[in-house]
């Protein structure tokens, strides 16, 4: 699978003691310093999960630009405020065999680099109530522009091209890594530990396959010329446009929030993978709302057709959706319960999942 950093040195407060007329006064305790931690980045990549890659097969893997602010305070509705910068565009870069050579490198990522003077240490401030990390990756691809949104809630908006037909140019950017400082509230928060940032590509997979209700029978239905595509015969697949990602920095969002603009200069009139085939994958623009989609296709001579509902058809960034069908031992065709029509490409059929494609 996306900021001038101002990073603190934290001290601890002097304990202060108060005495009784009887007691007699001591000398002021020593003051307990807190050892300043360092904002590191971190990544792995194994085959069971894969964040950013520590062997980058691309060049602009290999490198992102990062923001990242903290928030002094939050009110009683989770809306936070009193938004400082503690990252502005910094740039961050993996190296190999450099981990744990300096308080922010822990595993061959940071950002204190030779190119960058300016980007001087920075330390988390565990009296923040909220940090905020987000970026893109962009070096070796057609690059997305950031806009500093300061009306209503702060936000930062990335918008970028997205040509299906030419996903390897792609930008990618990252989910926005959110996490407050209270560990009452929130006993996994993340204040202290290596940031892993997580990004994703501005496209959707979708694929359409076929079960049957009973496998074991003889003959096999014979399928032809399946066909899937929108309903309303006049819309068009889109392949290109522009999608938008917002990240909020203040108030009380703790996620991104995308829309797409799709210019359809590149298109698709149907999905129309061969039943016999080994299923096969489209990368599509993501559009979060299209309409209703139908299925066509001749069972034993006999053409069938379904619909899967418009609520089924929100293709967001970086996700795979696959599309099941069943045949009937009548052999009609009919949706597989239309609740799991969005699977887990990865688990088995009876899993209800959405997965992220894009996660270096």
């Amino acid at each position: 699978m996306k900021e001038a950093i101002k990073y603190i040195w934290l001290i601890g407060l002097i304990g202060m003691v108060s005495c009784s007329k009887e007691q007699i006064a001591g000398p002021d305790p020593e003051p307990k310093v807190q050892d300043p931690t360092a904002i590191a980045f971190n990544g792995k990549l194994t085959e069971e999960e894969v964040t950013r890659a520590n062997t980058p097969l691309e060049d602009y893997t290999k490198a992102f630009r990062v923001w990242a602010y903290k928030s002094m305070s939050v009110d009683n509705e989770g809306s936070y405020s009193s938004t400082q910068t503690v990252m502005d565009q910094y740039h961050v870069q993996w190296v190999t065999n450099t981990a744990n050579t300096t308080t922010t490198n822990s595993n061959d990522w940071d950002y204190i680099l030779m190119t960058y003077p300016d980007q001087t240490p920075k330390y988390w401030d565990f009296a923040a109530k909220a940090y905020r990390f987000f970026g893109s990756a962009e070096m070796s691809a057609t690059p997305g522009t950031w806009e500093h949104i300061t009306e209503g809630t702060e936000c930062y908006k990335y918008t970028c091209t997205a040509d299906a037909t030419n996903a390897a140019d792609a930008p990618f950017y990252t989910h926005l890594w959110f996490s407050t400082g209270d560990a009452g509230d929130y006993p996994t928060r993340q204040f202290g530990h290596p940031v892993t940032m997580e990004f994703i590509k501005p496209f959707a997979e979708v694929q359409f396959k076929f079960i049957y209700a009973n496998p074991d029978a003889t003959p096999t239905p014979m399928l032809d010329d399946p066909d899937f595509r929108p309903l309303d015969s006049e819309k068009r697949i889109a392949l290109t446009g522009t999608v938008t990602i917002t990240f909020p920095i203040t108030g009380k969002g703790t996620q991104e929030t995308w829309n797409s603009t799709p210019e359809y200069s590149k298109y698709l009139t149907s999905f129309t993978t061969p039943s016999t085939s080994t299923a096969y994958w489209y990368t599509v623009f993501p559009i979060p709302s299209q309409g209703a989609y139908k299925l066509t296709v001749t069972v034993n001579g006999a053409d069938k057709d379904c619909t899967v509902p418009a609520q089924y058809m929100t293709w967001s960034p970086g996700y795979r959706y696959t599309y099941i069908f069943k045949v009937n031992d009548e052999g009609g065709v009919e949706l597989d319960n239309v609740n799991i029509a969005v699977k887990d490409w990865q688990t088995d059929e009876e899993t209800t999942a959405q997965y992220n494609l894009y996660n270096w």
